[in-house]
């Protein structure tokens, strides 16, 4: 008896040891994972999550343990209330929205049961963030649709615009009646005409996108260049460039960053010009390249603030892709092709509020970031060189 004791012993010894080894592979396996993995009880309530759900959904561990998920996660309201009512039977897959940090994410759910034969058993709830995915999809997309557009319609342009300067040198001086309206609508032609041109070109631009042509350079020009610009061609606002004293030094395209510096301190000085009334304060938008150079994620900032009239609270992230904006002429291509220009340069933009003294203040404060260190690509004869030179 003593030995069948033992060997009990033994063998309940041997099975805690697995169960705690599994127990530490899936806390690892968890915990590794980019993927959120949330689990919930018969009723809904947390019993377990890991740190890419935290950090995704912005919580606190601590805080939402045994709590109901759909009060933690509104935005599961709908997946939560409709596996709870069908008893588990059919499990949802569906893709949400949520918020998080003024930015809006597109989250995958999927939701599946334990495998109990226990009467009251658990779910799994998975999040995959596909936000990215589905951005690069619509970029995409937009991208084809575009370059068909900018071919359809930059053809007609030309001879529509020199049709209306023909017609002008030809008969203008044969006009004796209404010769100012005739000349208002020959300058109203080339005026549209030059402002679908300007159009198409953002089309082309978006479409085709040429890779970066990377050198080591000062990025204080290119912040000084963009701002002088601006301040010439916006004589009533105040644009400032407070750059550091000492260089700061980085891989780039210096003709792309300069025109997405341009493009978001144009953007600036429209939302300032765009103020409603008399005791709004001075215009000011000023362009701050980070004084210690890369941040704690290893790259450079650059923000662009302004008191303009600030951007909306809902859908702001949606800004950044194609074909979305809150200007009444706006193409909204602008901050689209930005984003893909400072993702090639191993960085990103970011749509904040710009820092308020008084809660009644406006303003916008876009973050654009770019790695500190990045390598110079070459193109093949480049290459072929580089290689000969190092006799490989």
């Amino acid at each position: 008896m003593t030995g069948q004791l033992l060997g009990q012993r033994d063998a309940l010894l041997a099975a805690n040891e697995q169960i705690d080894r599994r127990r530490r592979f899936n806390e690892a396996v968890l915990s590794g994972v980019s993927t959120g993995v949330i689990g919930i009880d018969d009723e809904a309530s947390i019993m377990l999550i890991n740190r890419s759900a935290l950090e995704l959904l912005q919580l606190d561990e601590i805080q939402i343990l045994n709590k109901p998920l759909m009060e933690v996660v509104p935005e599961l309201d709908e997946c939560i209330g409709e596996l709870l009512e069908n008893d588990g039977d059919r499990l949802p897959e569906r893709q949400i929205e949520i918020a998080r940090g003024g930015r809006l994410r597109t989250i995958n759910v999927r939701i599946t049961t334990e495998q109990s034969t226990r009467r009251e058993h658990g779910f799994v709830v998975t999040l995959d963030d596909i936000t990215d995915l589905v951005s690069a999809q619509r970029n995409s997309a937009w991208a084809d649709v575009a370059r068909r557009i900018a071919h359809e319609i930059k053809n007609p342009l030309t001879p529509i615009q020199l049709s209306a300067e023909r017609i002008r040198r030809r008969y203008g001086k044969r006009i004796e009646e209404d010769r100012q309206v005739f000349d208002q609508c020959i300058d109203t032609i080339v005026r549209q005409v030059g402002d679908i041109g300007q159009m198409v070109d953002e089309f082309s631009s978006f479409a085709r996108m040429r890779k970066p042509n990377k050198s080591s350079g000062d990025l204080r020009e290119a912040v000084r260049d963009a701002a002088f610009m601006q301040s010439v061609a916006n004589p009533d606002i105040s644009v400032t460039a407070d750059v550091p004293d000492t260089p700061v030094k980085a891989v780039f395209d210096a003709r792309l960053i300069g025109q997405a510096l341009t493009n978001v301190v144009k953007n600036a000085t429209e939302a300032v010009s765009a103020r409603e009334g008399e005791d709004a304060p001075k215009g000011t938008v000023e362009v701050r390249l980070s004084g210690e150079g890369p941040d704690q994620s290893g790259r450079i900032v650059i923000d662009v603030i302004d008191n303009g009239v600030g951007l909306p609270e809902q859908n702001r992230s949606r800004l950044l892709e194609p074909y979305m904006t809150t200007r009444e002429k706006g193409t909204g291509l602008g901050l689209a092709i930005v984003r893909k220009i400072l993702e090639d340069h191993g960085g990103g933009i970011e749509l904040l509020d710009a820092p308020k003294d008084d809660p009644s203040d406006t303003g916008t404060l876009v973050r654009l970031t770019l790695a500190a260190k990045a390598e110079i690509e070459l193109e093949p004869e480049q290459q072929q060189e580089a290689a000969t030179a190092h006799g490989t």
